[in-house]
């Protein structure tokens, strides 16, 4: 750990032997003294240097040690002041302690009852200048909590000037931004007792503004190899501004701190630097963030009115399906049953003198007609499935898959198929639309098993952390799994219509209403093997979440 730096002490006293003895016996104490005779050239160089403590005689020609006092602190309020006086009276003591020393002592005295002094006085002025740091870091803590509340940018711009004016010395404080329309600085706020209304917009050459920005974020990135910054103090902004800061983060520049006025022109304390420069990039970042978050609105602003535009599209387009749906059931399958209706009159009595060409002709007529008004159920009811609203419940499973079994049995005549049944938890869902995807489901199990001597179904279902799946598998045909990704298309097929009837929308439906409960549905196969389809349903949360 570095050792502090040894307290600067400003000794000032009109007899020259007496200011030197002083100088050099407290420099063999430690101390680092300048001796003056003179109380201007004293406060010459107060201006110039910085000290922690005054030394002063009280009775002296020219400026009297009082007087001096108080002009010393009008260069440094915070100076630490001791008089010495050979005039030991109450009146002397409490004139200088008024005029703002710490303590005075008397003359002529020892080293070992000035030391004690000398020690009270830099501790009183240490905790002085904690005080000062504390209501710095107080504000700067104040406005970098405010980061986290999604600040509005003037909302920014207020509890910046408000964290900047508890700064040591601030006796007003500016607030200067780039003005988005043109290349110069505008007026954003202003604050304190010595506020003045500064010219806006702020012109700088952009030239200079860079340079001066390249000059000061580097002197204030290394303050020791660069002194005390005095990029800050020469700044290219208006006169009445003393120091300036930049306000960058991520390489964007938001603007500039100035303070005014400063009663020490050309310096800083160290302390005193880091803390504005932590304000300077507490505040960037708080002017980064409204930035985000004024971004962030923009574009919620965009995706909402896109949103309502795509809602309003959809409408339109389930307005114009439902008509397209009435057009379909009514004026599409009004002719196909004239053509099956003609076709069967036909057949009946005019079937026996037909040659067996045209009998033939007339059948592929009537079998395309009833194809063709299948196809047209099957989009009725794909399209009623996606568009029905959801009334969903708790739905016994086990109960649900022997009904719809029972039901395709009664179509397989002396067919005969093994179904077997494992453990079926219940689930929450829309019953009428389950039910709908275990009919597509155990239909194709029952028509793709045809084939098989021993024909099996098996109905199941599988833990996947906290949530069911179930399956149908059957040892049926199967498919190439190199196509299956054309399984749940509509009116997509894998075998042919030769070999196995329908039109190919049925595991869309199931699709559709498994993603509509916020589920999915997959499927795994061998060809010649059977087949697996799986699907979830998750439960009311993940439903409303879906």
């Amino acid at each position: 750990m570095s050792a502090l730096p040894a307290p600067r002490l400003l000794v000032v006293d009109d007899e020259a032997p007496h200011m030197q003895a002083l100088c050099d016996t407290l420099q063999q104490e430690g101390y680092v003294t300048r001796g003056f005779t003179s109380g201007h050239e004293a406060m010459a160089a107060l201006r110039a240097e910085s000290f922690d403590l005054l030394l002063t005689d009280l009775m002296m020609p020219q400026i009297d040690g009082i007087a001096l006092l108080r002009a010393c602190r009008e260069i440094d309020p915070d100076l630490a002041c001791i008089v010495m006086t050979g005039h030991g009276t109450i009146a002397t003591a409490v004139d200088a302690l008024k005029a703002g020393a710490v303590d005075y002592v008397l003359k002529p005295f020892k080293v070992n009852s000035i030391l004690p002094v000398l020690a009270r006085a830099l501790a009183v002025r240490g905790l002085q200048l904690e005080n000062i740091q504390l209501r710095e870091s107080v504000s700067i803590y104040e406005l970098a909590r405010a980061i986290t509340h999604g600040l509005e940018h003037a909302e920014v711009v207020e509890r910046t000037l408000a964290a900047a004016s508890h700064q040591d010395d601030a006796d007003a404080v500016y607030l200067l931004e780039p003005d988005p329309e043109q290349p110069t600085l505008r007026l954003a706020g202003a604050t304190g007792p010595g506020k003045q209304a500064l010219e806006s917009p702020v012109s700088v050459p952009a030239a200079a503004l860079e340079q001066w920005l390249a000059r000061a974020q580097r002197e204030l990135e290394d303050p020791g190899r660069h002194g005390e910054a005095g990029a800050l103090f020469a700044h290219p902004f208006d006169a009445r501004i003393g120091v300036a800061l930049p306000i960058v983060s991520g390489g964007q520049f938001f603007g500039v701190l100035g303070f005014s006025p400063v009663r020490r022109p050309r310096g800083m304390r160290p302390g005193q630097l880091k803390a504005l420069d932590v304000l300077a990039r507490t505040a960037a970042a708080a002017f980064a963030t409204a930035a985000l978050l004024a971004e962030l609105r923009r574009m919620n602003e965009e995706l909402e009115l896109r949103v309502q535009e795509r809602t309003q599209e959809l409408e339109t387009a389930n307005k114009e399906l439902e008509s397209f749906s009435y057009s379909v059931s009514h004026d599409l399958r009004e002719p196909l049953r004239a053509v099956e209706g003609f076709c069967e009159m036909f057949r009946a009595e005019f079937g026996a003198s037909v040659p067996e060409p045209g009998r033939q002709i007339l059948e592929r007529i009537w079998t395309g007609a009833t194809r063709m008004n299948r196809l047209i159920d099957d989009l009725l009811h794909f399209s009623r499935f996606s568009r029905e609203p959801l009334h969903c419940e708790p739905v016994p499973l086990r109960e649900l898959v022997l009904e719809v079994v029972q039901r395709l049995r009664e179509r397989l005549g002396a067919r005969q198929v093994e179904v077997q049944l494992g453990e079926l938890p219940d689930c929450y869902a829309d019953r009428a639309l389950l039910e709908q995807v275990l009919v597509n489901l155990l239909s194709n199990a029952f028509k793709f098993t045809a084939g098989r001597d021993a024909a099996r179904i098996e109905v199941g279902a599988l833990r996947q952390g906290d949530a069911s799946v179930y399956y149908v598998r059957d040892n049926g045909v199967g498919f190439d799994t190199r196509a299956a990704g054309k399984l749940f298309g509509v009116f997509q097929r894998l075998h042919s219509q030769e070999a196995f009837e329908g039109t190919g929308i049925g595991l869309s439906i199931v699709q559709r209403i498994i993603a509509r409960h916020g589920g999915r549905v997959w499927a795994d196969s061998t060809e010649g093997e059977g087949a697996t389809f799986y699907f979830s349903v998750p439960g009311p949360a993940a439903q409303d979440a879906a």
